[in-house]
């Protein structure tokens, strides 16, 4: 007796995993691209904030970073720890600095001399004032200025001047006795340094 083979069918359900497999790899595929979109945008958005300019009003920067820096105490202080500085941008166009003021003054020589020695000294000075009305008020009492200045380098001790610290001294001495004021000015003139041109001790 002949037998008959059922033909062979795909069992129930078979069709349906199909689908749906072929469903999760599409979601999978679209996750994966929106993750790689996602963060290809976060990588550009923090390089163009980096690459921005410093605003022109200034910011705080770290200058020697890692550069040894020692702190009150006197031990290394690692490179983030250090204090920021305030960094200004240059402005666009320079500023205009204004010239000096120089009043020269005829050199003068003194004889200087203690208990011990004796020695002649040969100065010569130049003034420099802060505004025209100082330089207009030193050449115009010019004589009293002289005379100023000739009393401090008389009174000087012949190995005082001969040191640095000496002549700062004297610088100053002779600076405070320009700056009184001439009679009868109430205020004085203002002499901001005192340059030597000449000094010569013999």
């Amino acid at each position: 007796m002949a037998t008959t083979k059922a033909p062979n069918m795909p069992a129930r359900g078979d069709s349906k995993s199909g689908g749906s497999g072929r469903i999760l790899r599409l979601l999978l595929a679209l996750i994966v691209l929106l993750l790689v979109a996602a963060a290809s945008a976060g990588v550009t958005w923090f390089l163009t904030q980096r690459m921005q300019p410093q605003p022109q009003g200034g910011a705080n920067v770290q200058l020697a970073v890692g550069q040894g820096q020692v702190g009150p105490d006197g031990h290394p202080v690692a490179g983030p720890q250090a204090a920021p500085t305030n960094f200004v941008a240059p402005p666009a166009t320079p500023q205009a600095v204004p010239a000096p003021i120089f009043v020269p003054i005829d050199p003068f020589t003194v004889t200087l001399q203690n208990a011990d020695m004796e020695r002649i000294v040969h100065v010569g000075l130049t003034l420099r004032v802060s505004d025209e009305q100082s330089r207009t008020r030193i050449e115009k009492y010019m004589p009293e200025v002289r005379s100023r200045i000739l009393m401090v380098l008389s009174s000087q001790s012949p190995s005082a001047v001969q040191t640095q610290q000496g002549k700062i001294d004297l610088a100053n001495a002779v600076k405070q006795a320009v700056n009184r004021p001439f009679s009868p000015l109430p205020d004085g003139q203002y002499v901001t340094d005192v340059l030597f041109t000449a000094f010569v001790v013999q």
